[in-house]
């Protein structure tokens, strides 16, 4: 059974599409985000930026740990932080941290797309 039967979704040929208002074909992410439209200009611009941010950093040696795309976030590993804010540092936007439990979550936007990062709670000595 293909993936449209399964969802129970119409399969849409050229025939049928011309004519047609085509935003109402949305993709949903599980996350609840607001929803696009796969045939809007806004997601292939998004799509674009976020591919070539994540072959940028690979390039760079930026060890990439996981994708998220429907939340538009990069995951990185903690022992490239120093190399992707020397390589990416003048495009550094909206630093941002929030610390929970032993871990602090870090993240900056670069080309309008988060990169995230895990580190430890440093003690304080007292």
């Amino acid at each position: 059974m293909n993936l449209a039967a399964q969802l129970s979704v119409p399969v849409i040929n050229d025939d049928v599409v011309k004519g047609y208002d085509m935003s109402v074909f949305n993709v949903f992410s599980p996350q609840g985000n607001p929803s696009m439209s796969i045939l809007a200009d806004e997601f292939a611009l998004r799509l674009c930026a976020f591919n070539e941010l994540t072959r940028d950093m690979r390039d760079a040696g930026i060890a990439v740990e996981r994708l998220e795309f429907a939340d538009n976030k990069i995951f990185i590993n903690p022992l490239s932080v120093e190399l992707m804010s020397r390589r990416f540092g003048h495009e550094l936007l909206g630093v941002c941290y929030a610390t929970v439990g032993r871990r602090t979550r870090n993240s900056v936007t670069i080309r309008e797309v988060d990169v995230v990062w895990f580190s430890r709670v440093k003690e304080q000595e007292q």
